[in-house]
């Protein structure tokens, strides 16, 4: 009977352990939460658990987690809570969670205190490290990144900490309130540090499509360090100094050349069959996985590195599926009153029904 009473209490302790890892502690409006690929609506004290993915639309939310570290999103945005374990006894833990999209603010909990090296925020051209303090993050489509120290305030005082923020090519540390710094790509590092003059109230996904002053000036200024063609004068070189006009008649005659070995005339037509091939190619794919698409539909589509079909729809809702690639099955999508229906392979007996509306 004891041996049974303790079993029962790990099982909890266990599902304890995965279950909620936090919740939704402010929202202004409908906000989605993906849970093992099922759309969850989400409200006031919702729970959050690992690999969920948190979007909002027309709306703003605000997660708590277990630790007190807390995340606002604002409008449009998307988070995805990769991992969260936490020893509320020791303070000690660890954190993973990515912004894909959207603006995020992030607050140091006690993890980020007592375990910083175990926090790891990414969004999709950057890392950065936390040393226990506030930060955002503004991710465009394309996944550049504007990233912004904050002064971690409570009701007697401010301080700042510091992050570090690198990809594959790059780092930098940022240790003064209001330093920013923009991440284009994983293939170039995050510009130098520049102070911004701003009201934490803008901090929002206005600040990639209309950039501060101030990213604008160091972008430029690091343009100029970089030279192309167009930044030499030829005028200023003398490439017909006689002596040297003379050694190279001397050294090489026009005679010498037989033209007949020069490729002049690359051929074309097979750059062109080429294309059209692949072209073909793409669009054979497309009619065979998914009959009848069509691109006006506003529906994407992908095929990963794992053969899976990832079909997705952008509008004030985003819509997110992936199926194994030779999966037959029939979508029914209704987004923001829009009918998307779209037959994937053969069709099958499988049809998938969402409906995504205010």
């Amino acid at each position: 009977m004891l041996r049974a009473i303790t079993l029962i209490s790990v099982l909890f302790s266990l599902t304890n352990t995965w279950a909620g890892v936090g919740k939704v502690t402010e929202q202004t409006g409908p906000t989605e939460i993906v849970r093992a690929r099922k759309s969850i609506s989400s409200a006031v004290n919702t729970a959050v658990e690992m690999n969920d993915t948190i979007v909002t639309a027309r709306s703003r939310a605000e997660l708590t987690f277990d630790d007190a570290t807390k995340v606002k999103i604002t409008e449009q945005s998307k988070l995805i809570i990769d991992d969260f374990v936490y020893d509320p006894k020791s303070g000690t833990g660890k954190l993973a969670m990515k912004v894909a999209l959207g603006t995020a603010r992030y607050a140091s909990g006690q993890i980020a205190k007592n375990s910083p090296q175990q926090v790891a925020v990414s969004t999709p051209t950057a890392s950065i490290a936390v040393r226990g303090t506030d930060f955002s993050m503004t991710v465009d489509e394309l996944g550049r990144s504007l990233i912004m120290l904050l002064p971690s305030c409570d009701d007697k005082t401010c301080v700042t900490g510091a992050i570090e923020v690198s990809n594959q090519s790059g780092s930098i540390l940022m240790t003064q309130a209001y330093q920013a710094t923009l991440v284009s790509t994983v293939d170039t590092p995050p510009t130098r540090p520049v102070v911004l003059t701003i009201d934490q109230a803008n901090i929002n996904n206005m600040l990639i499509i209309s950039r501060p002053r101030e990213i604008s000036e160091e972008h430029r200024d690091n343009k100029k360090d970089v030279r192309t063609a167009l930044d030499v004068n030829f005028l200023d070189r003398d490439f017909l100094k006689p002596a040297d006009l003379d050694n190279r008649l001397d050294a090489f005659n026009r005679l010498d050349r037989n033209e007949l070995e020069d490729e002049l005339l690359p051929n074309v037509l097979d750059a062109v069959n080429a294309a059209l091939s692949a072209t073909q190619e793409a669009m054979s794919t497309t009619l065979s996985m998914l009959p009848g698409y069509d691109a006006g539909s506003g529906l994407k589509w992908r095929v990963d590195d794992q053969e899976q079909l990832g079909l997705t729809r952008y509008s004030t809702h985003i819509f997110e599926l992936t199926v194994p690639k030779e999966q037959g099955a029939i979508l029914d999508l209704q987004q923001d009153g829009i009918p998307v229906y779209q037959k994937i392979n053969t069709g099958g007996t499988t049809t998938i029904t969402i409906v995504q509306s205010q």
